[in-house]
Order: C-alpha cells, then sequence, then structure tokens
C-alpha cells in the first residue's frame, strides 16, 4: 500500500485513490515526484512501463531474429496500440507495420522523396496528410494511416500489398507484400502477453482517480503491483462505482483491477508519449537555456503540450475554464498561454493578444530568440487585425494553442503564416 495507508482508504477519505497529491509525494520521496514532472520523459517511461508487454528475455530473442531493435518494436507497437485504440482487428496492425517495415524500417527519423516525405509511413504534409510535426508524430501517423485503411473497401479480405498502396500510392506497388510475415510475426511477439479480459467504462470522477493515482505511484516509483492491488480494494471497498456498474463480465475483481490499470496506464502513456515526440533536438534545446527569460516562457510552454485549447481559457496561473465554447474545456487559448508562459518568467504581458502586441521591444523576423511572442494578423499592416499569438522556438517552429478541438501543440512556419506576420515582441 502507498505509505501504508492503501489508495482504498484515501479513497474512502473522500479524497478519489490519492487524497493529496502533493502531501504523499511530499511524504515519500517528494524529491522523485518533483523530478518526474520536471522530466516528462522520466514520467512517460514509467507510465508506459505500467501497460502489460511481453517477457524482456522472449521479446529480445524474437526482436534478433527479426532483425529489429528495441526502438523499430516500440515504434510498432505504437501502430498495435493505435489500431486497439480504433477498435480495427489485428491484420490492421499487420499491414500498417508492414507498411512502416516498407517505408521508413520503422525508423520514424526518416526524410524521403527529397525531403518531402516524413515519419513511419513517410507521409506528405502537401498531399493532406497533416504538418510535417504532426506527420512525424508515430501516434498521429498511425492513426491517419489506419483511419484511411478502415474506410477502403473490403480490406480485411484483400491482399496485404493492395491495400497498402491503395493508401500509399508508392513507386514501388508490389514492395509491401515481402514484409507481411515479418509483420505478423513482429505482432504475435509484442501482445503476446495476453491481457486482462473483459471492458470497463469509468465515470470522469473515478477516470481521473485512477489516472492521478498511476501518475503519482510511477512517479514515486511504486510498482504496478501495488496498484492493481490498490485497485482491488477499492473495488472491494464500493468506492469505484462506476466500475462495478459498467465492468463486462462482473467476475473476479483481481481481474477487473488489471484490467482498470491497464487500459488507464495505456492512456496516459499514449498521452505522454505524444508529449515526448515533441522533444526537440539537443542544439535547440540549449539554445532555448541560453536564452534567459524567454527560455523560461518557452519551457513553460512547451510543458503544456497536449492540454485543451479553451477559447477564453488560461491565465498567469495556468489552464482555466474558458468562455462560450470554451465554459466547459479547462485549458488555453492563444494569448491564454502567451499570458501563463511569461508569467512563469516573471513578466506580466496581460491576457489578449491587443495588450501583449504593446509589451515589450519589437523583434525583427530575422532576428527572433526562443520565447519571443508572434503575432499574425489578417491585414499585417493593421494591429488590429491581430487574430493568433504564438511563442517562437527557432524561427522555424513555434509552440501554440490553435483552436477549438486541438490541444497545445508546436506548428511550423508555412507561406501563410509569413503571409500573415504582422511583428514579434520580446517581453521584459
Amino acid at each position: 500500500m502507498i505509505l501504508e495507508a492503501g489508495l482504498a482508504k484515501a479513497i474512502a477519505a473522500g479524497g478519489g485513490l490519492v487524497s493529496s497529491v502533493a502531501v504523499i509525494a511530499g511524504m515519500a520521496g517528494g524529491g522523485n515526484y518533483a523530478k518526474a514532472q520536471a522530466d516528462p520523459g522520466q514520467l512517460s517511461s514509467a507510465v508506459c512501463a505500467y501497460t502489460t508487454k511481453p517477457s524482456a528475455p522472449k521479446l529480445e530473442t524474437t526482436l534478433k531474429q527479426l532483425r529489429l531493435t528495441r526502438k523499430q518494436a516500440a515504434n510498432a507497437r505504437v501502430i498495435i496500440d493505435t489500431a486497439d485504440q480504433l477498435a480495427l482487428p489485428r491484420r490492421a496492425a499487420v499491414i500498417g507495420i508492414a507498411t512502416a517495415l516498407q517505408e521508413s524500417s520503422l525508423d520514424n527519423s526518416t526524410v524521403g522523396d527529397r525531403g518531402h516525405a516524413f515519419g513511419l509511413f513517410q507521409q506528405h504534409p502537401q498531399y493532406g496528410w497533416g504538418t510535417r510535426a504532426q506527420v512525424t508524430n508515430p501516434y498521429y501517423a498511425a492513426e491517419a494511416f489506419l483511419t484511411r485503411l478502415s474506410k477502403l473497401d473490403n480490406w480485411t479480405t484483400k491482399p496485404l500489398t493492395t491495400v497498402a498502396q491503395a493508401i500509399q500510392r508508392s513507386a514501388s506497388p508490389n514492395a509491401y507484400a515481402k514484409h507481411e510475415a515479418r509483420a505478423d510475426r513482429l505482432v504475435t511477439a509484442l501482445t503476446q502477453r495476453p491481457k486482462p479480459r473483459g471492458t470497463v467504462k469509468l465515470s470522469p470522477a473515478d477516470a481521473k482517480a485512477v489516472r492521478d493515482s498511476i501518475e503519482l505511484a510511477t512517479s514515486l516509483g511504486i510498482t504496478r503491483a501495488v496498484i492493481v492491488a490498490d485497485v482491488k480494494e477499492a473495488l472491494d471497498a464500493g468506492t469505484l462505482p462506476s466500475a462495478l456498474k459498467n465492468a463486462k463480465p462482473r467476475g473476479d475483481r483481481s481481474q477487473l483491477a488489471e484490467l482498470i490499470v491497464e487500459t488507464s496506464a495505456s492512456r496516459l502513456c499514449k498521452e505522454l508519449s505524444q508529449k515526448i515526440d515533441q522533444v526537440l533536438d539537443p542544439a535547440t534545446l540549449a539554445a532555448i537555456k541560453a536564452s534567459g527569460r524567454g527560455a523560461v516562457a518557452l519551457s513553460a510552454a512547451l510543458k503544456m503540450i497536449g492540454i485543451p485549447y479553451s477559447w477564453g481559457g488560461g491565465g498567469p496561473t495556468g489552464p482555466s475554464y474558458g468562455i462560450g465554447h470554451g465554459a466547459r474545456t479547462k485549458g488555453f487559448d492563444c494569448s491564454g498561454l502567451a499570458e501563463y508562459a511569461w508569467a512563469a518568467a516573471g513578466v506580466r504581458i496581460g491576457g489578449h493578444t491587443s495588450a501583449q502586441w504593446r509589451t515589450g521591444a519589437r523583434v525583427e523576423r530575422s532576428q527572433l530568440g526562443p520565447g519571443d511572442l508572434v503575432f499574425f494578423a489578417t491585414n499585417p499592416n493593421n494591429p488590429a487585425t491581430i487574430h493568433h499569438v504564438v511563442l517562437n522556438i527557432d524561427g522555424k517552429r513555434y509552440v501554440h494553442a490553435p483552436t477549438t478541438g486541438s490541444t497545445v501543440q508546436i506548428g511550423q512556419w508555412t507561406a501563410g503564416r509569413e503571409a500573415e506576420f504582422a511583428g514579434a515582441v520580446r517581453p521584459g
């Protein structure tokens, strides 16, 4: 039990699975908790380790036989997990992995077609697959490929190479077939450990309680078995009512606890991994660290990647519920994210683009530094038409909260953005 108190007892006390993250973290390894929260990579790895996986020795043997690395296997696992999330049959994962083996050898850093194709599936931004930042996110790329796959007529019964070619439109239309056996074996290797059987749908409150507990436990180095035991105790105590009501089948509560942890950890793993995939290269990170207050502001904004867009949301203290169509979403709009980021650097810039435009010194496009505020307008010569603000990363990329339905993310300068560039400001 966590702190020998047990998560179920914390629920019974009225605080969810974890009654006080700050108190528990402070009493048991608060330093580790803070370190994990500050390092998304560490937290992501710990959470993803909670998901069910085949035993390492057997997997290593299979990967050696297939001439694949752990990194390639991790990208294959993304395709498998995405197919599961889309409720697609096993063959979808086989097709996806075979296609990625042909296109990139399951190497997400691959750039092809004279610099126009990127990521696992060598998707082309100019052909409507998404931005470069998106198609080099393995989860996004896999979902884009598998979504198109699912819309093809009779794809489950057609030859793999026919289906893959219908999506990829490759100059080598018959090349995918040679990877089918290898992909099939890899799917087996990565899914051979049986997952808990059944389904369970948690209420938002119960899902948040489990999620918070997993994030806390992984930050403190607490094993998966302890969390499963605590969830089991919570089920016995009746303090996860939605699980007890919605589980199918409703049999063994130990198996139900396994299922709850597996499902919650998998979702959290995916979310955190999507953030980690956007981590910048060492040279860019070094430049950011050397840029004073701008570095602090930019780092604060980057840590918000994945937070929902909320119109009117966000401020100096972080995400908040917005107004209008943002009233039920806790997150940031573009100016709210900018205000939060620069408040972290000790600079108040106001919560609206009109105020932010007048804060600080003007910066030329060629002199942009990390954290500088960049403004876009329908008429770049008229500040009254400014409609969006972003935080510059390196003159090529920026972090921003784009629009309703999206999340805080990294974007890239395009011809359209260049045409809308109204100016930039360096606060402070």
